[in-house]
């Protein structure tokens, strides 16, 4: 953090700290989440996060690999969300206990429905959602779950005779009888969150109380300090402000800004146009960031904290002095159906913002560190190998219902620890055993393109140095960022996985605020050849905190 402040006053102040008045902190979910964590663990905890997903994503082909006929049905980001939510339900209506099936979501015959009215509480997340008869969601109308069971148990449902709504004893038995305990935490949450809004006979938002505004985490403490120190020779310092995260989300919901990502990312943009809800668009682009970011300093700017502001920002209902008071920060009005609201952000700062994601100014952090090793703790035998450094692996893992399944791999001599130890013997070469280490530390570009696998990182590097004439090699690495000046691949890219294919040294490469790539997706190139980029000038870029622009540009920002 220090040194992304250092980049930010060098680039946006002239290297000027007086220019800096004001400074805005928030640490983001990510951050609280993985602190402390090791790699492993947050390579773990970030498969579990996309596992359902996933899981569910494959449910819905495998489905319709069946149903299609010839007919293509596109598994959608919104066709996901659904099945999501049918997932958690078993895929059962909880108003008939009828199950379903996933051609239902794609005809319509069953549909989103809200547990709570989204008059009243304005939220699309999965937990809000269950899945229903369409005829139901229109009968339902603004009741909630448990209202909507308790006034019509036992009755038919009308233009579906043949199905008739639960008693609420069996509704309450099917939502207590949810599981609440797979998967990652997160879903964890969601399914516990939704069973609780299912067994809510009335909602009512809770209310907003002061101490809502002083509880901040250690982290945004620590980061506040560290910022102040930076300024500690300067005779006026600025004010650090820490916004609480409930008048940020008050001010996210009104300023309707995720659109704002739609000119750095078509993908944030659903099959019909519509901006694809803020979980979703986490992992198609980095760029929430930024936006948040965007928010976080609008905000400090326009909403300044004097006296009770924040704290009546979040209050549901305010009475005719307070809003008086909120009138006064000149962002507060009554929309068209004379609602007391706060205004949406005005278009031209939303092209602003617009413009400037379109720079795509994203960066990653790649450690310096080159020691230590990283390799799959079970061990593989060695079967065959050939005279291109191509070697044959077996392996037999004992599996929970006790079965040994073998499993076959081909790995190159050099990602494998073991096989020709440096003394001549060892454990894993008298038992034809070896390890893989599945990490590389990244490529050589010189003397000629080398793999570097992640174990005698230095020791590799010496040896390529004496190579290439006493100079130490150009290491491309994942995470950093590739300038290609001409030809097919032209622009900035990151880089994402070096590997040796038939054809060649092949990287994968991928726009900057790519969060996973994807194949045959905008943005995304999968096993580019390395030669192909060094023909076309390919450059290593050394980026500063603030990153670079993909768009060549001297706009103001």
């Amino acid at each position: 953090m220090e040194r992304l402040l250092a980049d930010i006053i060098k680039e946006y102040a002239a290297g000027d700290k007086k220019r800096v008045g004001k400074i805005t902190i928030e640490v983001n979910r990510d951050l609280r989440e993985m602190s402390g964590k090791t790699a492993k663990e947050k390579a773990q905890d970030l498969g579990l996060r996309i596992a359902n997903h996933h899981a569910v994503a494959e449910k819905l082909e495998k489905a319709f690999a069946e149903e299609r006929n010839g007919k293509s049905i596109p598994i959608t980001a919104g066709l996901i969300r659904k099945a999501r939510v049918a997932e958690d339900l078993g895929w059962r209506c909880p108003y008939t206990g009828v199950d379903y099936e996933p051609k239902d979501l794609v005809t319509r015959r069953v549909d989103k429905d809200h547990i709570v009215p989204r008059s009243e509480r304005a939220s699309d997340s999965l937990d809000s959602l269950v899945i229903t008869f369409s005829a139901i969601n229109k009968w339902k109308g603004k009741r909630t779950a448990w209202q909507f069971v308790s006034d019509e148990q036992g009755k038919p449902v009308p233009d579906l005779p043949n199905l008739s709504i639960v008693s609420l004893t069996r509704y309450k038995q099917f939502v207590e009888s949810l599981e609440t305990y797979k998967g990652h935490d997160d879903d964890k949450r969601r399914k516990k969150r939704r069973k609780d809004l299912m067994l809510l006979p009335k909602y009512e938002e809770k209310e907003f109380v002061p101490r809502d505004l002083t509880q901040t985490s250690q982290l945004v403490r620590f980061g506040a300090q560290v910022l102040k120190h930076a300024f500690a020779n300067c005779e006026e310092k600025p004010t650090v402000v820490s916004l609480p995260g409930s008048v940020t989300g008050a001010v996210r919901k009104a300023w309707k800004v995720l659109g704002c990502l739609s000119l750095a990312n078509q993908q944030v943009l659903d099959e019909n146009g519509d901006v694809k809800t803020k979980t979703d668009i986490r992992d198609i682009t980095h760029l929430h960031h930024a936006l948040d970011a965007c928010v976080l300093g609008l905000t400090s700017h326009f909403i300044p904290n004097n006296g009770r502001v924040w704290e009546l920002i979040v209050k549901r209902n305010p009475n005719d002095l307070e809003r008086q008071q909120l009138m006064a920060l000149g962002v507060f009005g009554f929309n068209a159906e004379k609602r007391f609201e706060m205004r949406d952000l005005d278009n031209k700062l939303k092209e602003q913002i617009r413009q400037r994601l379109a720079e795509k100014r994203v960066v990653q952090h790649i450690p310096a560190r080159m020691d230590g090793l990283r390799v799959e703790q079970n061990t593989w035998r060695v079967v065959s190998s050939d005279e291109n450094g191509n070697v044959t692996i077996r392996q037999r893992i004992r599996q929970p219902d006790g079965s040994r399944p073998e499993k076959v791999g081909e790995e190159k001599t050099s990602k494998l620890l073991g096989l020709r130890p440096a003394n001549g013997n060892g454990k894993l070469a008298a038992n034809k055993g070896v390890l893989v280490i599945p990490d590389n530390y990244g490529v050589a570009l010189d003397p000629l393109p080398t793999i570097i696998p992640f174990h005698k990182v230095w020791p590799r590097l010496q040896e390529l140095k004496k190579a290439n004439g006493g100079k130490l090699p150009r290491v491309l690495r994942n995470g950093q960022t590739i300038k290609v000046p001409e030809g097919k691949y032209k622009g900035v890219w990151r880089i994402f996985s070096a590997k040796n294919n038939t054809t060649g040294m092949a990287i994968d490469i991928g726009q900057p605020d790519v969060v996973r790539l994807k194949n045959k997706t905008e943005g995304h190139k999968i096993n580019v050849l390395l030669a192909s980029l060094l023909k076309s000038k390919m450059e290593v870029v050394k980026t500063p905190f603030t990153g670079i622009s993909v768009i060549p540009t001297t706009a103001s920002r």
